[in-house]
């Protein structure tokens, strides 16, 4: 995975929580997105920290794991939890990780999300490389929620494959899905 660039950054960091919220809006209303208190939820690439606090504030999960590739990104993360709830909360662990190869135990997480980040993985080889990590380390059930606005079909197919429903809704320039796993299969 490679490291981001300042244009990138700004790209990334330029979401606020306002968009966040109209997201996870969405999708509670859909029914596609279940968090509850005893979700353990996993982000990866998760920028400046504004869906993960926006989630904390709804849910407060149980456990909720942040990584970012990019140490300064995992520093402007805390620093943002920091400023909005006075200090990080206990719930949150932040670890530089990299999506393509994941250090945790299979089944780990309730919840997956990937906001932006697939594509810095490569091309669809390494992505779906990514996507059995992920699959990897989401228990049975589990939910991969991901936006992204490359190789979007053969995203959906490659999840497809891996039996996950999917329910996805088409931006300008993006999609926003929640792949949910339906079998154990990896």
């Amino acid at each position: 995975m490679a490291k981001m660039t300042g244009f990138e950054k700004y790209f990334v960091n330029r979401r606020g929580e306002r968009f966040f919220e109209k997201l996870i809006d969405d999708l509670e209303t859909s029914g596609t997105l279940k968090i509850t208190g005893n979700s353990r939820i996993l982000e990866l690439g998760g920028g400046n920290g504004a869906l993960s606090s926006l989630i904390y504030k709804r849910y407060q999960p149980a456990s909720y794991t942040f990584t970012d590739y990019d140490p300064d990104q995992l520093a402007l993360a805390q620093e943002s939890m920091k400023e909005r709830f006075g200090e990080v909360p206990e719930s949150f662990t932040f670890q530089q990780a990299d999506a393509a190869d994941l250090v945790y135990k299979n089944g780990s997480f309730d919840l997956v999300i990937a906001h932006l980040i697939l594509h810095h993985l490569g091309g669809t080889d390494a992505i779906f490389s990514g996507l059995n990590e992920i699959s990897r380390v989401l228990v049975p059930g589990g939910t991969f929620l991901y936006t992204e606005f490359s190789h979007k079909k053969e995203i959906r197919a490659k999840l497809t494959e891996m039996g996950y429903a999917i329910t996805y809704k088409k931006g300008l320039h993006r999609e926003n899905a929640v792949a949910v796993k339906q079998t154990a299969k990896n």
